[in-house]
């Protein structure tokens, strides 16, 4: 009976982010733990971003089908070590908006610096956040959707090498607010790597959801279990 439920579930495609995130914890949280401390992690996700660098480098497209679900990948371990719901971080940090100059659309905050009142500007926030029904993503395409309607224009007109190092400057923000122990910095800097993620992918007309399910449809990219059993750390 066992098989027969493990085979089931590895037909449920993830829909939402939330459930691409328990799926990677189904895969490799117990393995994870037993492997990996906390810094551990945090260098693993590091690794695989920089790992990005030298595709970008030598616009090889092809390697980005695999390089970007092991960034999310490890992005979704170290956000499942630290307890973050990533789906909230992200609408938390980007609620239908441009959290800088607030446009639902084609934002121009790269080349126009936003003149909002700080307090305003939160008083604004506060409110995209609470009014989500009709306008939070709700399927893991979707978001990425939406930060293409936010971005898209602003990131057109930035090689793609430059987004990527974008990534690299958002994962050092992230190590330093896990350093410092600040909750409310890391749950923001993980939302702005996922954003930078998000670009990338659309940049180069990929899809992450799809990409994610390819490389871990419910299973181990390397032992093809649905629970990691890899004899070493991978």
């Amino acid at each position: 009976m066992e098989s027969t439920r493990e085979s089931v579930v590895k037909l449920e495609r993830p829909r939402t982010l939330l459930e691409f995130q328990k799926m990677n914890e189904d895969i490799y949280g117990d393995m994870n733990r037993k492997r990996y401390s906390d810094e551990e992690i945090v260098r693993r996700f590091l690794e695989e971003i920089l790992g990005m660098m030298e595709p970008m480098r030598k616009d090889d497209r092809e390697a980005f089908k695999t390089q970007l679900p092991k960034i999310f990948s490890w992005y979704c371990a170290l956000a499942n070590r630290q307890g973050i719901n990533l789906q909230e971080a992200l609408w938390y940090k980007y609620p239908g908006v441009c959290p800088y100059c607030l446009r639902d659309e084609s934002c121009y905050c790269g080349v126009e610096h936003p003149k909002i009142p700080k307090e305003e500007k939160e008083d604004s926030l506060r409110k995209f956040r609470r009014e989500r029904i009709g306008r939070e993503p709700i399927v893991f395409k979707d978001h990425q959707a939406l930060h293409a309607r936010l971005y898209k224009g602003q990131n057109a007109r930035i090689l793609p090498f430059q987004i990527a190092d974008h990534i690299g400057e958002e994962a050092k923000e992230v190590s330093e607010a896990l350093r410092h122990n600040d909750k409310k910095a890391f749950c923001d800097e993980m939302a702005d790597v996922l954003s930078w993620l998000f670009a990338v992918a659309t940049r180069l007309e990929l899809s992450l959801d799809d990409l994610m399910w390819k490389l871990y449809p419910y299973e181990c990219e390397k032992c093809h279990k649905d629970r990691c059993a890899c004899p070493e750390k991978i």
